[in-house]
């Protein structure tokens, strides 16, 4: 059973604001953009399904952060939607979102232009099949021409973002839904994780199927998080996030060899990775088991000390009340000690912005 860690001789938290949403939230994110609305400091994405009805419906919730920390909520920039949203992406400038959408689509926010272009992953004219297939997962180029998906049903769709059109799709990539993909290098090489409890590196070159992917490894729970170690210059290190409470970390040049792997008691969703001080920290959106951050070593870089917990408390008004879905942060520029934190958690709409900090 995990303790309850909010005390730690190295680090203080000091929770700014809570606020809760019209809808189930499961993004949020700091956001800035000086042409769009300058007092637009974050945003959160919402997803809910009409337990009757069997709809869902979504939105985009614009909040501003003013001197004293509070959270203010900028209603007249809300988008709602007929539809859900179940993951987020900015372009370099901030002017585009990119939403993952409950509708086996993705749509493209211009916020400066005040416009928006919704695009179905692969044209079908099946409602049902429209109504059955989400879109879980987006990942973005770093020259912002292609963008990536995974879906419930376990494919990989990859879009040119010039032409908003599909070239390539991998079916049954992963036998269920893909939770997370990330890309090894600029265009080319992939690697996803899914419910399936398996990792797999793509070559897009080759126009993989399920039975030439470069590799894979097998695990006992989904795999819900990948990226590179932020700590590791090399940038050849990645750290994953499972179901099953495990940290597991390998060389990209030797995958799916694995470094080491470390049990935390927790599941992981999200993870979000800084520098403090000289530490490295990892803040984790942790599900049932709340928020959790850890430290990692910075000379024995898998060896990983749990220094908090915010747990799930439904009898006390202190913290997130349900499972906690997403995680955003951001690092003081004028202290390196000092970190800002969004989390939020989903059946009771909570965000809350808080603050960790090195003592």
């Amino acid at each position: 059973m995990l303790e309850n860690l909010l005390e730690n001789e190295n680090y203080k938290y000091e929770i700014y604001d809570k606020f809760t949403c019209v809808q189930n939230i499961d993004r949020i994110k700091f956001y800035k953009n000086e042409l769009k609305n300058p007092k637009i400091n974050l945003l959160s994405a919402g997803y809910h399904l009409d337990k009757n009805t069997q709809e869902k419906t979504g939105g985009i919730f614009f909040f501003q952060i003013n001197s004293e920390h509070k959270l203010i909520p900028l209603n007249e920039e809300n988008i709602f939607l007929d539809y859900g949203i179940l993951d987020i992406k900015f372009s370099k400038e901030n002017n585009l979102i990119f939403t993952a959408n409950s509708d086996y689509s993705y749509t493209i926010f211009d916020l400066i232009k005040n416009s928006r272009n919704k695009i179905y992953l692969y044209n079908t004219e099946e409602k049902e099949l429209k109504n059955k297939i989400t879109n879980d997962v987006i990942e973005l180029s770093n020259s912002e021409e292609k963008i990536f998906f995974g879906t419930n049903d376990g494919s990989i769709y990859i879009h040119d973002l010039e032409n908003q059109k599909n070239i390539l799709t991998i079916n049954k990539a992963h036998e269920y839904g893909i939770w997370s993909i990330k890309l090894l290098d600029e265009e080319n090489i992939i690697i996803t994780g899914g419910e399936d409890a398996k990792i797999k590196l793509w070559d897009i070159r080759t126009k993989p199927t399920q039975e030439n992917k470069l590799n894979d490894k097998s695990y006992q729970s989904s795999i819900n998080y990948i990226d590179i170690l932020k700590c590791d210059l090399s940038k050849n290190t990645l750290i994953t996030g499972s179901y099953d409470e495990k940290i597991i970390f390998f060389d990209i040049r030797y995958f799916p060899k694995e470094l080491a792997s470390v049990k935390t008691e927790h599941s992981t969703w999200d993870i979000k990775q800084t520098s403090l001080g000289n530490k490295n920290l990892l803040f984790m959106a942790s599900i049932y088991e709340g928020f959790n951050i850890w430290e990692i070593d910075n000379e024995k870089k898998y060896e990983m000390k749990h220094l908090m917990r915010l747990p799930v408390t439904k009898d006390k008004d202190i913290f997130h009340k349900t499972i906690v879905y997403g995680v955003d942060i951001k690092n003081d520029t004028n202290n390196n000690n000092n970190v800002d934190i969004l989390s939020c958690s989903f059946y009771d709409n909570l965000m809350m912005y808080w603050n960790y900090s090195s003592i």
